[in-house]
Formats: structure tokens, C-alpha cells, sequence
């Protein structure tokens, strides 16, 4: 069964831009706008203190650097051909939305991104047969690498090479069989998801063609507890950073990653 459209759920994302707003007009703001419901891994608990500091010792604050990297983020979606973009709160209105068309559904954090042509490269496989299609993954990030699962060929790599680290990474599994069942509400989190389809034996079809990428960059929580600590190490983190991306070569089947690569280096130049 061919695929008829791709649908995106963000996960919950504040609003960086009008808090960006907010901050640049001195207007005091609520942790609880930024801070998520409940404990995530690896989730600096020290949010308040660590924005403090990035926004003492770096010339664009931190809630405008998150969004423009929501912006690059949003761009890459927005030039998906059959694609429906949605929030997490609005997972209810799925079903109307696939309407009985063949439909996969990517979760996405608000900083990952998206190949344009992806419909192009996905219409004519065939996703009737599994719970979840599988895709290999971009890491941009100070070391740059691919994640491709353990035992498969990978037709192109970007950086080098490294297995997955679970069943799921945070964008690169798209929902399909299941995408309206019950099951779906427990596959947004990639790690939960992962785990999950463990327990409940779902069946992956894995594909070798890469279609998005995660963009781990400075001001992403995994890195941000470091900075309060560490002022003077995380200039130079951030240094090594844009150099490495600087110096990506990208192969001309994935020329779609050029523009936020390239926008995401200007952002952290400037920084």
C-alpha cells in the first residue's frame, strides 16, 4: 500500500518567539512558559540558573536562539509535499485528518529537521505491512555522525558512522499500521517508544534512505547543564562546534540539509 501523505506532530515546544519578546522588553518570565510538566531525562533541573547565565554571557538571548532554531526547523517541514504539520495537543483530530489515507506519522522536536523531497523518496514503498518504519539518522552536533541501525548497510553517511543507541531516535521512526489505534499515544517520546515496542512486539521495517536529521545543537538541554560551571570551556565548545559544520561536506543526494546547516552556523557564529 503506497503512501498517500506524512503527517508531523511537534511535542509540546514553548513559544520561544514571544518569549524572546518578553525578554528583550524586560518583561519578567514564568518558568513554567519553558519548563516541561513533568521530569524529563536529562533535562537540566537547574533550566532557570542555566538561561541566566547563557543569557549574561552570549549577545543573543536564549529564548531567540531557540527560535530560530524552531524557524529552520519550521522551514524544512513547510516544503514537505503531502505533509499536515500539528501540534501534540492536537493529536485528536488524526483521524480526520488521514480520512482512510495510507498515512505515516514522525513525531519531531522543535529543533530537528526534515528533507523536503521526503514524500518524493517514501510514496511508493509500501508501509501497509508494519507497525513503524525505521529510517537511518543525521546528527549535526560537535561530532557529526549517522545513526544507522547495527547490521544494516548505509548507502550514504554524513560524518561517520554509529549504530543506534535505542530502537527509536527522537524523529527518524514514522508511525503506520498503528497510527490509530491507542498504541500511538504511547510512541511520542522516542525513548518511551523504544521501549514500548519492545513490550508490545510491534514490527519495524527498516529503510536505508535518510529523510531527517537532529540538530543537537549548544543551546539543547543535553548540553546546557554544562554552562553555568563551565563558562569559559563552553566558548570553546561552541567554537569547535560551528567549525566542525563549517567543514561538512554534504553529498549531493542530501543538498536539502544545506540551507539549515547553513543557517544553524550563522546562528552560532554569531554567539
Amino acid at each position: 500500500m503506497s503512501l498517500d501523505r506524512i503527517i508531523f506532530v511537534r511535542r509540546r515546544s514553548p513559544d520561544w518567539q514571544g518569549l524572546a519578546s518578553y525578554y528583550e522588553a524586560g518583561v519578567p518570565i514564568d518558568p513554567s512558559s519553558y519548563k516541561p510538566e513533568v521530569r524529563v531525562r536529562g533535562f537540566p533541573e537547574d533550566i532557570v540558573e542555566c538561561i541566566r547565565v547563557w543569557n549574561e554571557t552570549f549577545p543573543v538571548n536564549f529564548f531567540r536562539c531557540r527560535g530560530i532554531l524552531k524557524e529552520i526547523s519550521e522551514r524544512t517541514l513547510r516544503q514537505v509535499w503531502n505533509a499536515v504539520i500539528l501540534t501534540e495537543e492536537r493529536l485528536e483530530e488524526l483521524p480526520a485528518i488521514t480520512n482512510g489515507l495510507q498515512s505515516l506519522v514522525f513525531f519531531f522536536d522543535d529543533d530537528d529537521l526534515f528533507a523536503p523531497g521526503m514524500f518524493e523518496l517514501l510514496c511508493n514503498l509500501d508501509f501497509g505491512q508494519c507497525d513503524v518504519a525505521v529510517f537511518p539518522l543525521i546528527r549535526l552536533a560537535e561530532n557529526i555522525g549517522t545513526f544507522v541501525r547495527p547490521g544494516h548497510p548505509a548507502r550514504l553517511v554524513v560524518g561517520g558512522r554509529e549504530d543506534f543507541r535505542h530502537r527509536y531516535h527522537t524523529n527518524n521512526y514514522g508511525i503506520s499500521r498503528i497510527a490509530l489505534t491507542d498504541q500511538l499515544i504511547n510512541m511520542k517520546d522516542h525513548m518511551q517508544a523504544s521501549t514500548y515496542a519492545d513490550q508490545q512486539e510491534l514490527k519495524d521495517t527498516y529503510f536505508d534512505i535518510l529523510i531527517s536529521a537532529t540538530n543537537k545543537t549548544p543551546c539543547s538541554a543535553q548540553h546546557l547543564g554544562r554552562l553555568p560551571a563551565r563558562i569559559h570551556e563552553y566558548r570553546a565548545f561552541i567554537r569547535r562546534y560551528v567549525e566542525n559544520l563549517g567543514r561538512l561536506k554534504i553529498p549531493r543526494e542530501l543538498d536539502w540539509l544545506s540551507e539549515p546547516l547553513s543557517a544553524t552556523i550563522k546562528l552560532f557564529a554569531e554567539i
